[in-house]
């Protein structure tokens, strides 16, 4: 089993994450390559699906047919704290080795500090609160995000007249003030940066009726905190939320243990990918059904 890690990848708060994940492979067949560089290998590893920054997107493309991919990421759990690693790709599309995570222990859930708040009562909260997200990563294929917004909006529309906030992505701002306009009760909002890259989440979340996302981390913010939300099948909140086009008036309050449980495992502090928890989790899965692609090309 051949490894090429592409270091360059990733931005410079990355680095060191790279470099840990790159000490838990002092055993293996690895060797870390430059971006120009193609060498032969059966698996990869990159960092995120912003493919468009550090020049991903032709090692992507490259290898796409010809490897396994690992993909490392900034986590949604305990932000610049614990890292999230996956098999081709991100959210519900990546296979985080994490499909026997016992119902019941929670240790895992308890080391990162991490508690469930009840669910929030539906005759509380006022808002639907929608939150966008980057729509250049390879996550988003819902397509122009103007027209997934109306789409969003309309929908609510014909079972709710709720407030709508419209909640920015902390770095990628979308033109949509005009357009906003032609919807009477929904409203724009922009987030805060409160501590380093740290936004005010919490605070639109305390009168948030439920929370509308495609596939990114605000979801799983909102179902550790009790909110209801709507999500596409690729997110990782799908078996705990409802589908994008389902009635905003039956929203979805499961028991999220196993839940919290499963994704505990897809995200790991630095000193745990050094000692390489998370590649001996993933490795028989990277193994399982390996051939060799380069024979055919």
């Amino acid at each position: 089993m051949k490894i090429a890690v592409f270091k360059d990848t990733a931005a410079q708060a990355g680095k060191p994450v790279m470099d840990a994940f790159i000490r838990s492979l002092a055993n293996e067949d690895y060797i870390v390559c430059a971006n120009d560089k193609r060498p032969e290998a059966d698996i990869v590893v990159i960092w995120s699906v912003l493919l468009h920054m550090y020049g991903r997107k032709p090692i992507y493309d490259y290898y796409k047919d010809k490897a396994k991919i690992v993909v490392i990421e900034v986590g949604g759990l305990i932000r610049n704290k614990t890292w999230r690693i996956g098999i081709g790709g991100i959210n519900s599309v990546a296979d985080f080795a994490n499909h026997d995570v016992d119902h019941v222990d929670d240790s895992r859930v308890q080391k990162l500090g991490l508690s469930l708040k009840p669910w929030r009562n539906p005759g509380e909260g006022g808002a639907i609160l929608i939150c966008l997200q980057n729509t250049k990563s390879e996550a988003w294929t819902a397509g122009p995000v103007k027209v997934w917004l109306r789409d969003t909006i309309e929908h609510i529309r014909t079972s709710s007249y709720r407030q709508i906030i419209v909640r920015q992505h902390p770095r990628h701002k979308e033109d949509i003030k005009l357009m906003l306009t032609e919807y009477p009760n929904v409203k724009e909002d922009y987030p805060k940066f409160t501590q380093g890259d740290k936004v005010d989440f919490d605070k639109v979340l305390i009168d948030a009726y439920c929370v509308i996302n495609y596939n990114s981390n605000p979801a799983i913010e909102s179902v550790i905190a009790g909110i209801p939300v709507m999500v596409h099948e690729s997110s990782l909140c799908r078996e705990v939320g409802i589908p994008l086009d389902g009635d905003i008036n039956s929203l979805k309050m499961p028991d999220r243990k196993h839940w919290l449980n499963k994704l505990s495992y897809c995200e790991w502090y630095i000193d745990e990918i050094e000692k390489g928890i998370p590649w001996r989790r993933l490795k028989p899965k990277l193994l399982d059904g390996l051939t060799n692609q380069w024979s055919h090309i």
